[in-house]
């Protein structure tokens, strides 16, 4: 439904949905973008009365997600130019030092990754979203992942509940039966079935890049 054009770079397809209107776009070597496109592709339009805010993640190891405002998609604007040169130049220095073959100390920069982020809304609040991003230079991530401005962590109870019932059902997709003559497995009759551990890894780092782009849960099928 979106894609993005880096300068200098190829249309990227990578879009990642994180929820059920939340989708992301990882931007590499972020560091090199100074204006990016984004845009329907025209596979299909907004629902009747709805649009999509954009918003840019450069990211902060040590402070929580940010995502700042840059703009709105709709059917009437399908595509628009964002500048991020600005919003980059406040970012926290990642610099690495390291020395030369001469022994002399080098400043080293690593690659970051940043996110571009496109949650569907409705139209108003997509326009009073932009209204106040003009005067706030700064929208929150829980406001770019939760519809109506609804702020604040989901109820831990629940989200707890909702994580497991996500890893038995992302897991019940591995499950296997204990080879023959394997019920004997570490000296006991275990009678059942096993999942492998790599399932499970794969989920938590599945977890783990979706709770940065939307700490509440709200991905999290209710």
């Amino acid at each position: 439904m979106f894609g993005c054009i880096i300068a200098g770079r190829l249309v990227q397809t990578n879009l990642q949905q994180v929820g059920e209107t939340k989708f992301v776009f990882e931007l590499p070597d972020a560091k090199s973008i100074n204006h990016i496109v984004v845009f329907l592709t025209g596979a299909s339009p907004f629902p009747q009365g709805y649009g999509a805010t954009v918003h840019f993640l450069w990211p902060n190891p040590s402070a929580p997600p940010t995502w700042q405002m840059l703009g709105l998609l709709s059917n009437e604007k399908p595509s628009a130019v964002f500048k991020l040169g600005q919003r980059q130049s406040n970012a926290p220095s990642g610099d690495a030092m390291m020395d030369d073959s001469n022994g002399n100390l080098l400043n080293v920069e690593p690659p970051i990754t940043a996110s571009l982020g496109i949650s569907i809304e409705p139209i108003d609040f997509c326009m009073r979203a932009v209204e106040t991003a003009k005067s706030d230079s700064h929208i929150s991530g829980s406001e770019m992942v939760l519809s109506g401005g609804k702020t604040g962590m989901a109820d831990p109870q629940l989200l707890g509940s909702k994580l497991l019932e996500n890893l038995f059902n992302y897991c019940a997709g591995f499950a296997s039966a204990i080879p023959t003559n394997g019920n004997a497995l570490f000296g006991r009759d275990w009678n059942t079935t096993y999942v492998p551990l790599k399932a499970i890894q794969d989920w938590y780092q599945s977890m783990q890049r979706k709770f940065k782009i939307d700490p509440s849960g709200s991905f999290l099928k209710n």
